[in-house]
């Protein structure tokens, strides 16, 4: 019996070892990654108008026993294509489908038994519309029935939903319809579904690190530590997602919420009625959820009835927002400590606060009451906020005493935290915010007194520090007929830190404010600010430094022919503002500002700005900016130059003429400009190498001077990358140069038009002055990358010096080094087009174009091959030979230079030369001799690597038939060589 066992056992045991060896051949053999990506894919996208993307998919068993598994890697979610926002909705390096073998078999829809994602980034988008970027992502089959017939509705058993996992994601959330924007950090989510006969149960698990709220123009608001478990039931028949239970933790602080959401996607809303309550009543259950450090746990007696409630009902569209009301109550509150003396006796608070966004005035927040007494503090407010969303009407009342000196003494304060100082606040406010913006000043009732003294609170832990030495603010509505309301702030030696993102001080600042209304007269409101040795060091690097500045300020009211604006004068003897290593330092600046509203209630700066100087620097130009004396007015973003001076490196402009839109810099939205250009000097070198940031050579600034290290910081070796202009520019420049340096080129008197449009530069019918020689240019510059650009050019060039051709168009050096030979005066044409480098130079075996030279009365020099190239013809050459003319046609193309044939005559000598210059100087020359003291017509091929390496050849005359008036002799030429010779004069200009 034991044997019978124990062979059975071995003969299962050998099928179980069959069948995994089988699977794994099946998997490693027959279905490798390369044969079920492509054919996976295919599946998926056959149901989806957006596209699933994946580097490698394989199917595996042993990693993920006892189910299959496709383990995708490297893998992206794309949406509809139809839809206008292309961002991907999902990224990810490693997901897994885990499959239900019995599903297979059945081929059900419920194979698909989870999905896993690790590490995704996901993308949500709604816009304005309520059209959403997930919207329509899987394909519908048509409608088949008539229109009159009713839709069936939605079987909850043709629904399936696998469970999702999702672990330490990324998601990013833009909502057109309210502005905001959400960022959550390390999102972790598990979903599990459950068919009934009506729907789809669904339990929801969420936890992330923070949730970051952004309005536009606004700092990130942060939830930290949040969690939700929720039950949901969703009903197919009335779209109905019902909350049965739902636990929110923010905090460790837990909120209970219960209701519905009714999703009408045809019509794009949503309909929320939801309760949310805080989880416990107790104060005490609070207190214990608050960090250590800021409240200690240890022998805390807390009593006392905490409650919130919110209720949010309403419809959810693009037109209409959800109403919230909201009630917040504190009981008899009271906080004491086992061993010591102090407590806070009396905790009260009720407010109630409603928000309606689809009928702004309706909104208000009601403080009834909210007191705190005891051990140091003494807080009573009330009053209540109308129109709270639009415009609010303020009616506040106010008492505040904070003695940290006697909170340190009665407390238990954490190591960490030291605590200084006292504070004081008086306040009585009536009035209305539209006033206070429109500087209806005499309608505001405002009576407040601030005052702070030796305030130190610190906390180590994290690095927070705000510290006064006095702070003494005081407003007051006077009873008169004038009913003038006058302020004053003096504030010495105050400083605010907090960690990384912020540290700020001023030793003084000093503000007088007084507003009049007469009745005789109209209302004078003006103001005095003086300020000293402010600074502040922010997130991100950023710097800024004021030395002293002084301000006067008039603040007209709203009336019925003009809008609210303030007009105000300011003075200052320097301002740094700064991030990381770029800078701007103003010296002696004054500036008349205006501020005016605008009947769509935006504030538009305007006026001018003179200054002594001006340096600045930023890590896309190696060398620093300078201006001289100068002044600039400005309307909004859009600036008037007027003569402005400008130095860069060792360049200097004058500009004059207007820039519109500067915002569009920072925004990306598009930027005018219409200058006339002024310069001495200008180094094109330098102004090239502006977007190669240095490695070396940090610019200091201090609080009373600018250091500029431009010597160190020039000398670098920058990474090299093409010179590009933002695309949004739309400039037009009319310029006017006197010394202008490119290389080792100097040229001088450049005038002409140059425009900046879609990144593209060009420069049209530019004149200028170069060795002597007059020349024409256009060129078309357009970067194609960071490493490459295109270049249209044309160059017309009259009477240089034939060996200085090469200075002007340093390629020609390269490309028809025998042009080295002649010496004296010639006109020289060529345009074409050319890929640059990251040293602006032409990648040569991408040239192509033409060129043509006309010279008279020139010298050809006798050098070694000219010498060789003479005895081959019996000429005998002197040092220098004259030449009555020499013409000749050039075209660039394949990397080589063709040059026509061309007559030369020398002496008694009638010749006719061309051939073929390559870029790796090699080439093919061939000299046909048309006249000379011998009666024979002779020709000489040359070849060779280089002009020192070089190979003769007497052959047969090849150029005999196209330099003669004979017409009989003219037919026997290649007449392509003389069409060829025609288009390339023509492309030039020339008659």
């Amino acid at each position: 019996m034991k044997k019978w066992i124990k062979r059975l056992l071995i003969a299962l045991l050998s099928i179980i070892l069959l069948v995994f060896l089988a699977i794994a051949i099946v998997f490693n053999v027959i279905i490798t990654p390369e044969k079920v990506t492509p054919k996976a894919l295919e599946l998926l996208n056959q149901e989806l108008l957006g596209k699933v993307d994946c580097e490698r998919i394989e199917l595996t068993y042993f990693s993920s026993f006892p189910t299959f598994s496709l383990q995708l890697t490297n893998g992206a979610l794309l949406p509809n294509k139809s839809f206008y926002k292309q961002d991907t909705l999902i990224r990810f390096k490693k997901a897994r489908v885990n499959l239900s073998v019995l599903g297979l078999i059945k081929k059900s829809k419920e194979a698909v038994h989870s999905i896993e994602l690790n590490s995704p980034k996901l993308f949500f988008y709604v816009d304005s519309l309520g059209n959403s970027n997930w919207n329509n992502l899987a394909k519908i089959s048509p409608d088949t029935t008539s229109a009159s017939k009713e839709k069936k509705p939605i079987k909850a058993s043709e629904i399936y939903i696998p469970k999702i996992i999702i672990t330490n994601a990324e998601a990013h959330a833009v909502d057109g319809l309210s502005k905001l924007d959400y960022a959550v950090e390390n999102l972790n989510l598990s979903i599990k579904s459950k068919t009934t006969n009506t729907g789809i149960k669904l339990e929801v698990e969420k936890n992330s690190d923070r949730i970051a709220i952004t309005k536009p123009k606004s700092r990130p608001y942060n939830l930290d530590h949040i969690s939700v478990e929720s039950d949901l039931e969703l009903t197919f028949a009335d779209t109905l997602l019902t909350v049965k239970n739902s636990n929110v933790s923010i905090n460790d602080v837990h909120f209970e919420n219960k209701g519905y959401v009714q999703l009408f996607p045809h019509h794009k809303k949503i309909k929320v009625n939801i309760d949310s309550e805080l989880s416990t009543r107790s104060l005490k259950n609070i207190t214990n959820t608050i960090p250590p450090r800021f409240l200690s746990q240890e022998g805390l007696k807390a009593k006392g009835a905490i409650n919130l409630k919110t209720h949010i009902e309403g419809i959810y569209s693009k037109d209409s927002f959800p109403v919230v009301n909201s009630y917040f109550k504190i009981d008899n509150g009271s906080i004491a400590y086992k061993n010591f003396k102090g407590e806070i006796e009396d905790m009260n608070a009720d407010i109630h606060t409603y928000i309606n966004q689809n009928s702004p005035e309706e909104s208000f927040s009601e403080i009834k009451t909210l007191n705190i007494l005891g051990t140091g503090i003494n807080m009573d407010i009330s009053g209540d906020i109308k129109q709270l969303t639009k415009q609010p009407i303020v009616n506040i009342q106010s008492i505040a005493d904070i003695d940290f000196n006697t909170i340190t003494k009665n407390f238990p304060v954490h190591p960490s935290v030291t605590l200084k100082g006292s504070i004081h606040s008086d306040l009585l406010a009536d009035f209305n915010s539209a006033d206070l913006e429109d500087f209806h000043f005499n309608k505001v009732n405002l009576d407040a007194i601030v005052q702070v003294k030796d305030l130190l609170i610190s906390s180590q832990k994290d690095s927070a520090v705000v510290s006064s030495e006095n702070i003494n603010f005081k407003i007051h509505k006077g009873e008169d007929n004038a009913k003038s309301l006058t302020s004053t702030l003096v504030v010495y030696n105050t400083v605010a830190k907090y960690k990384q993102w912020l540290d700020t001080s001023m030793k003084q600042v000093n503000i007088d404010f007084k507003a009049d209304d007469k009745p005789t007269t109209l209302p004078q409101f003006k103001a005095d600010i003086a300020l000293q040795d402010f600074e502040m060091q922010a997130t991100d690097s950023i710097y800024s430094y004021i030395k002293n500045l002084k301000m006067d300020a008039e603040f007209i009211p709203k009336s019925e022919k003009n809008l609210a604006h303030m007009a105000s004068e300011i003075v200052t003897d320097s301002v740094t503002l700064s991030q990381k290593t770029a800078f701007v330092t103003i010296m002696g600046a004054q500036t008349h500002l205006k501020v005016s509203k605008t009947p769509s209630n935006l504030w538009e700066p305007s006026g001018n700005l003179s200054f002594k100087s001006i340096y600045a620097h930023a890590p896309e130009y190696v060398y620093n900016l300078k201006t001289s004396e100068s002044g600039i007015a400005f309307v909004n973003d859009n600036i008037t130059l007027n003569r402005t001076k400008i130095n860069f490196g060792d360049t200097d402009m004058t500009l004059t003429g207007e820039l519109k839109h500067a915002r569009g810099f920072q925004n990306g939205e598009l930027v005018t400009a219409n200058l006339k250009v002024e310069s001495n000097f200008t180094d094109a070198n330098q102004l090239m190498l502006a977007l190669a940031p240095p490695e070396t050579g940090e610019i200091v600034t201090a609080k009373d001077e600018v250091v500029l290290d431009s010597v160190k910081a020039a000398n670098v070796t920058p990474g090299k990358r093409i010179f590009r202009i933002p695309k949004q520019c739309d400039f037009k420049f009319s310029t006017y140069v006197k010394a202008f340096r490119m290389g080792f080129i100097n040229i001088n008197d450049i005038h002409g038009e140059m425009t900046v449009k879609d990144g593209v530069v060009n420069m049209n019918n530019i004149n200028l002055t170069t060795l002597s020689a007059n020349m024409d240019a256009y060129m078309k510059y357009n970067p194609k990358s960071n490493t490459e650009a295109n270049l249209d050019f044309r160059f017309y060039i009259s009477q240089i010096d034939m060996n200085q051709i090469n200075d002007v168009v340093p390629v020609m050096d390269t490309l028809f080094p025998a042009i080295k030979s002649f010496e004296g005066k010639a006109d020289f044409r060529i345009k074409g087009n050319v890929l640059l480098n990251e040293n602006l130079d032409f990648k040569l075996p991408t040239l192509r174009g033409v060129a043509a030279l006309k010279a008279r009365d020139i010298m050809v020099i006798n050098d070694p091959a000219f010498n060789d190239v003479a005895k081959a013809i019996s000429f005998k050459p002197k040092q220098k030979n004259p030449v009555k003319t020499f013409d000749a046609e050039v075209e660039f193309k394949k990397g080589e230079v063709q040059i026509l044939p061309a007559l030369l005559e020398v002496d008694k000598y009638r010749i006719a030369l061309g051939g073929v210059q390559r870029i790796d100087m090699s080439y093919d020359y061939h000299v046909s001799v048309l006249k000379s003291p011998i009666p024979i017509k002779m020709g000489v091929d040359i070849s060779g690597s280089n002009f020192s390496d070089y190979h003769i050849k007497l052959v047969k005359a090849k150029y005999k038939y196209y330099f003669t008036d004979k017409e009989r002799l003219i037919k026997k030429a290649d007449s392509s060589v003389f069409l060829q010779k025609e288009r390339i004069l023509k492309a030039l200009d020339y008659n």
